[in-house]
C-alpha cells in the first residue's frame, strides 16, 4: 500500500507499538488518545521472547534491558509448604533457544519506552483528550467522529482501544460476554519493605483449591508486582483501577504460605486492586475494507500464559507488514487477519486452559502432597517469530 497517514486509536502498548512499527515502514501515522495525559496503570507485566524479538527490531532492546527485571524461571509451588511442583529455567539456554529473553516490567515503565520513542519519531504525533465514538467509512477513506464534537478524516484507521473497544462495538455491534467465575486482585511491594530473599527472582505461582497467587519482580527488582485470582461469584466489574480492600484479600488467603501472606500484608497503600475475568466470543472477521483492530479490541484473553500485551505487540509489526506489502489497504488488512486469527485464537484458548490447569487440584499417590498449577508447553507461543516471519521493509533515513 502507498505510504500515506494512518490513524491509530488508542496510545497503550499495543498503539504505540503499532505507531512505532508503522513509522518505521514509512508511514505517517495520528494517534489519538482519550486520556488527557499519556500514562499506565501500576500492573506488572511480562514481555515473552516472541514479544522481546519485535520489541528490539522496533529499537528497543536496550532501553527496556535497562528498567527490566529478569525473572530466572517459572516456578509452581504448593500453596501451603512453597515445594515447587514445576520449574522452567529461563536462563542463558532459554533465551538461545528463543532467540531474546523473558522479562518482567513494571507496565508504565514499558509504555514509558514505547511512548519515548514514538516521541522522537516526526512522523508520528499524538492528539490526547480525543475519545473515537464512530466512524463513517467510505470508498476513500475514514472519517473519525470524536467525543468533543470533532472529527477528522485517514484513509486507514487501526483501533487499539482495548477490551471495552468502541471502534470493534461500531465494526461488529456488541460482544458476547460472560463471566469466568474469576475474579483477580493485584498489588505491589516494595523489596526494602521484604526480608532478604523472601521472594525468589522468578516468576511464582503458588496453586491451591479454587485459588493461585502469582508474585514477581518488577523494574529491576525494586519492585514485586502479584496477581491473585479466586473463584469467586458476585463480582463483574472489569475496570483495573477499582481499588480492593487488602484485608479481604488477606482472609481469602489466609493459611497459604508466609510469602504469600506477607506479600498482601506489605501491599503499597492504595495499591490493592480487582477486577472480574470475562470471556468474549471470538470474531469472525476483524476489519473491513479500511478499518482494523489489533490487541484486546480484537481477541481479549485471560491473563494465564500471560500473553495479551505480547499478542498486541506482535499484531503490531504483522500489521504494518502487510499494509506495507499490499496493493490496497483492504489487501493488507485482510494479509493481517488471515495471518493473526489462527494464531491468537490459539493463545487465547491456552490461556483459557492454563487457568484450568492452576485450579485443577488434588493429592499425589501418597495422599500427601497437594498437585496443581501443571504448565502447558508454551514453546510453541515463544518461538513465534513475526520479525523472522515478516521481514522489515526500512523506510529511507530509518
Amino acid at each position: 500500500m502507498a505510504r500515506q497517514d494512518i490513524a491509530v486509536i488508542g496510545a497503550g502498548i499495543g498503539g504505540l507499538s503499532a505507531a512505532l512499527a508503522l513509522a518505521r515502514r514509512g508511514y505517517s501515522v495520528h494517534v489519538y488518545e482519550q486520556a488527557t495525559a499519556l500514562g499506565e496503570i501500576g500492573a506488572g507485566i511480562h514481555m515473552s521472547p516472541n514479544g522481546m524479538k519485535v520489541l528490539t527490531a522496533l529499537g528497543l532492546g536496550d532501553a527496556l534491558a535497562a528498567v527490566a527485571a529478569r525473572p530466572q524461571a517459572i516456578s509452581t509451588r504448593h500453596y501451603q509448604t512453597g515445594m515447587p511442583n514445576f520449574e522452567g529455567p529461563l536462563d542463558a539456554a532459554f533465551e538461545a533457544r528463543f532467540g531474546a529473553p523473558f522479562y518482567s516490567f513494571h507496565r508504565a515503565d514499558l509504555h514509558a519506552a514505547l511512548a519515548s520513542a514514538v516521541a522522537a519519531l516526526p512522523s508520528v504525533s499524538i492528539t490526547l483528550n480525543a475519545r473515537a465514538e464512530r466512524f463513517d467509512e467510505d470508498a476513500t477513506g475514514v472519517t473519525l467522529f470524536f467525543a468533543n464534537g470533532s472529527h477528522t478524516r485517514a484513509p486507514v484507521v487501526i483501533a487499539a482501544d482495548g477490551v471495552h473497544s468502541r471502534m470493534r462495538s461500531a465494526l461488529h455491534g456488541e460482544v458476547g460476554v460472560r463471566f469466568t467465575g474469576h475474579v483477580a486482585y493485584r498489588g505491589m511491594v516494595a523489596t526494602s519493605a521484604l526480608a532478604p530473599g523472601l521472594v525468589e527472582p522468578k516468576l511464582n505461582i503458588w496453586v491451591g483449591p479454587e485459588k493461585h497467587f502469582v508474585a514477581y519482580p518488577v523494574r529491576r527488582g525494586e519492585l514485586i508486582n502479584y496477581v491473585a485470582i479466586v473463584e469467586e461469584a458476585g463480582w463483574q466489574d472489569e475496570s483495573w483501577t477499582t481499588k480492593a480492600d487488602k484485608d479481604t484479600l488477606a482472609q481469602a488467603f489466609a493459611g497459604w504460605h508466609p510469602t504469600v501472606c506477607a506479600l498482601i500484608d506489605y501491599t503499597l497503600t492504595g495499591e490493592c486492586y480487582k477486577w472480574a475475568l470475562l470471556g468474549r466470543d471470538a470474531l469472525a472477521r476483524w476489519s473491513s475494507e479500511r478499518v482494523t483492530i489489533l490487541g484486546d479490541a480484537a481477541h481479549p484473553m485471560v491473563p494465564y500464559v500471560a500473553q495479551g500485551a505480547v499478542m498486541a505487540v506482535e499484531d503490531a509489526w504483522v500489521l504494518a507488514a502487510c499494509l506495507a506489502s499490499a496493493a490496497t489497504p483492504a489487501a493488507g488488512l485482510l494479509a493481517y487477519e488471515d495471518a493473526r486469527r489462527e494464531r491468537t485464537s490459539a493463545v487465547q484458548a491456552a490461556a483459557w486452559e492454563q487457568g484450568r490447569l492452576n485450579h485443577a487440584v488434588g493429592r499425589d499417590a501418597e495422599g500427601d502432597q497437594f498437585k496443581g498449577g501443571r504448565l502447558a508447553d508454551p514453546s510453541w507461543i515463544y518461538g513465534y517469530d513475526a520479525v523472522a516471519l515478516f521481514p522489515a521493509i526500512p523506510a529511507p533515513g530509518l
